[in-house]
């Protein structure tokens, strides 16, 4: 079966450089690598997933050129697969915890249903594995075709982005805020358990949802979030243990600061972390995620900080 690998936006320029300007890899290991990972994907032994991630990034991309050269190498790429949000991985994770329904498999989180990147998509986690159909397959091919003009576009709507840039600059600030109260109020504290009141905090509207969709009672939901039960509760979800690691991680280090980047970087490689076969991260992220993958109870994907790297984990791979 094809491995799934999860590409951050800085190896999907180094793949399309491998087509267009070659010479701008400057490591040869790395271009050797970007060439057999081409060759994989071709011939259908690796699936690399696209997310809306992908999307906003590739949209500021620099000049035309380049986000053109960019975007053709994705979609040249990624034959139809996508990532489901992580939003809507959130919220079936905690739907799941709270007793609601199975637990998210890979086919959920990564797959070719038309509008699967966005978060007003709803997988449907009780026909996982079932026969596709005429519709789905219909669904499927128009998708493609506006995936491929979305991902193409020059721009987003300047209402949509100020509106989206307003909600990541207030989640980057509450998490700077409290990096900055920790380092001036030094003090013995268990910064997982600030963590996950942290993230209780950012996602009190889904766990109230989750709790409701699960006919979960308040009483229920309060023992579940108890200081003395939130973190197991958070460490076991395959998503969001990658989150509370890689954020207490960040808070225990008085330098780092957070800027409007890193909730991309944080909550989609995370997502990937939990449900793909290999993600390949940007460097400080990548970090975080391979030390949170030795506390978590169930790691899934092996994390990678480059491609050639990961050729080497794929090959290890088949070796075994």
């Amino acid at each position: 079966m094809a491995k799934i690998i999860y590409l951050d936006q800085c190896h999907w320029v180094t793949m399309a450089r491998a087509r267009v300007a070659r010479h701008k890899i400057q490591v040869p290991e790395e271009l050797q690598a970007a060439d057999a990972l081409w060759a994989q994907a071709e011939a259908g032994l690796v699936r690399l997933p696209l997310s809306s991630a992908h999307l906003v990034e590739t949209v500021h991309a620099g000049d035309k050129e380049r986000r053109r050269h960019l975007a053709q190498a994705m979609l040249d790429a990624y034959g139809g697969w996508h990532m489901v949000n992580p939003l809507v991985v959130r919220r079936h994770e905690l739907i799941s915890a709270l007793g609601g329904g199975r637990s998210l498999e890979s086919a959920d989180v990564f797959t070719s249903a038309a509008g699967s990147p966005f978060f007003t998509y709803e997988p449907a986690v009780s026909e996982c594995g079932e026969q596709v159909g005429e519709q789905q397959m219909l669904d499927g091919a128009v998708w493609r075709v506006v995936w491929s003009e979305l991902l193409r576009d020059e721009t987003l709507p300047p209402g949509e982005l100020e509106a989206t840039g307003s909600v990541i600059a207030r989640w980057a600030a509450v998490h700077d805020g409290l990096a900055q109260y920790l380092r001036e109020n030094p003090a013995r504290r268990d910064l997982r358990l600030v963590t996950a009141a942290l993230m209780v905090g950012d996602i009190k509207l889904d766990l109230a949802q989750a709790a409701l969709t699960s006919q979960l009672s308040d009483e229920r939901l309060g023992t579940l979030l108890r200081p003395e039960t939130v973190v197991g509760f958070f460490a076991g979800l395959p998503f969001l243990g990658g989150v509370l690691e890689v954020t207490c991680a960040r808070l225990r280090n008085s330098a780092d600061r957070w800027v409007n980047n890193d909730l991309n970087d944080l909550h989609f490689l995370a997502c990937a972390a939990g449900y793909a076969d290999y993600v390949v991260a940007e460097k400080k992220t990548g970090h975080l995620l391979q030390a949170a993958s030795r506390s978590l109870p169930a790691p899934r994907a092996e994390i990678h900080r480059n491609l050639r790297s990961l050729l080497q984990g794929l090959s290890s791979g088949d070796d075994s």
